[in-house]
């Protein structure tokens, strides 16, 4: 399943063997952009990728989302959902519970372009409590019936691809090789957590990712569509919100792992083609 290293990179030492069958080994929900994921056993998928993954977003005053990139505290911000209720616990804030409104008032965000969204607002006492825990103002939004965000048609073959709060596209799956042959020549091995993935898969060479194109996860299909460029998401502790000192996994990535931009890569975003409901233990199969 691997073939050489792309144009422009040089790969580790050591290359995991592939074994004869790729399986899902974890799936997780980001109900909320930047804030802790939520582990699952099983996760309808739909349209827009994980039901339920980053349909909610925070917002400065100007009406530009806000990331990790910005605030690493926002990995310690806890989200659970249930049906349409949210809720919210962060260290030294108590938690938070609200009813998610899909038809508040509109209100037009930027998320990267500066081609707006029409998200929904979800009110004051969600904007006071994110603004005490944030310690700067900022208003939660919704990815309501009204919002669109397309997917640019050179990246994928499905017509009218779109996707919600995310950085670009539905889905982000990971290999669990990939991170054992990092792990082998970072300073200090990091968990998966670190590149906040939708599937994490096993069962395939190290780096193998790279060349995932049309595959089907489960009773999914989807497209493998393009490498995850990295930031400094993946030196923050997914837990704690520190970041790392030596600026790790990202200084290592970019060292060997770099896309024709020069930009460190990690993990294949997809795209599904279809609607169904996604289990740890699934097979992958390519092609």
């Amino acid at each position: 399943m691997a073939g050489p290293p792309p144009a422009g990179q040089c790969g580790p030492a050591i290359v995991a063997v592939a074994s004869a069958t790729m399986r899902i080994t974890s799936l997780a929900l980001y109900p909320i952009k930047g804030c802790r994921g939520v582990a699952l056993d099983r996760a309808d998928v739909g349209r827009l990728g994980l039901v339920g993954d980053r349909r909610l977003m925070l917002v400065d005053p100007g009406n530009r989302f806000i990331s990790q990139r910005e605030v690493a505290a926002l990995a310690t911000v806890i989200p659970t959902l249930a049906d349409d209720i949210l809720g919210v616990t962060a260290p030294g804030h108590g938690s938070l519970r609200i009813c998610i409104d899909p038809d508040g008032p509109p209100r037009a965000v930027h998320l990267w372009t500066d081609r707006a969204i029409v998200a929904t607002d979800q009110g004051d006492h969600a904007s006071e409590w994110f603004s005490d825990a944030m310690g700067s103002p900022c208003r939660l939004v919704y990815f309501g019936r009204e919002a669109i965000n397309p997917i640019a048609a050179e990246y994928t073959p499905r017509v009218g691809a779109q996707t919600a709060f995310t950085d670009g596209f539905p889905m982000l799956a990971t290999l669990e090789e990939s991170l054992t042959a990092l792990n082998l020549i970072l300073p200090e091995a990091v968990p998966m957590d670190r590149f906040r993935p939708s599937v994490v898969v096993t069962g395939a060479s190290a780096w193998s990712e790279d060349w995932w194109g049309a595959m089907r996860l489960g009773s999914i299909d989807a497209d493998g569509v393009k490498s995850c460029k990295r930031c400094v998401v993946t030196t923050t502790d997914q837990v704690t919100g520190a970041r790392d000192a030596a600026k790790e996994p990202l200084r290592t990535l970019a060292r060997f792992r770099r896309d024709s931009g020069q930009d460190a890569i990690f993990g294949r975003y997809l795209v599904p083609r279809d609607s169904g409901v996604l289990s740890v233990g699934d097979e992958v199969v390519l092609g």
